[in-house]
């Protein structure tokens, strides 16, 4: 009869654990305007370690943040694990950009050299595609909603 109180303990304590719900994500995410397009979207997720499920959630609030401020697509130009070596860069010669592992995204003559999703981002929005790279941000935010089962939120 002990054995079963041991085992149930755990699973009730799990099922009163608060899982990520669109009620508490605005108190582990944040984000700051930078300039017109551009903004530092954070989220704070476990303290442990940047796992697959933070680096999401944090891909999922840039999404969120592009889509709310009238854009359609948005790149990753740093995080706090890289150091891209500036936000834009123009005039340069493809030569130049040799020794950066992504083909820079181009917007209206203006390079961007992007960076993989992580915990911090600061993303660069464009309402139309830009040659290169992007992120759909809507596409983002309905794969990442789905794949982590967040309601919808109603406004």
């Amino acid at each position: 009869m002990k054995v079963i109180p041991l085992v149930l303990l755990p699973l009730l304590l799990s099922a009163c654990a608060k899982p990520l719900q669109p009620d508490n994500y605005p108190e582990q995410i944040s984000s700051t305007q930078l300039d017109n397009n551009t903004f530092q979207v954070s989220y704070t997720g476990s303290t442990t370690s940047a796992d697959e499920k933070t680096i999401d959630l944090a891909l999922l609030r840039s999404a969120e943040v592009a889509l709310d401020n009238g854009f359609n697509y948005f790149v990753i130009v740093n995080n706090s694990e890289s150091d891209a070596s500036t936000l834009k860069v123009s005039g340069q010669d493809e030569s130049d950009l040799e020794s950066i592992d992504y083909e820079p995204t181009i917007y209206q003559g203006n390079r961007y050299i992007h960076s993989d999703p992580d915990t911090n981002n600061t993303i660069v929005c464009f309402k139309e595609k830009p040659e290169g790279f992007a992120y759909v941000a809507l596409f983002v935010k309905a794969t990442l909603r789905s794949k982590y089962q967040l309601d919808q939120v109603t406004e």
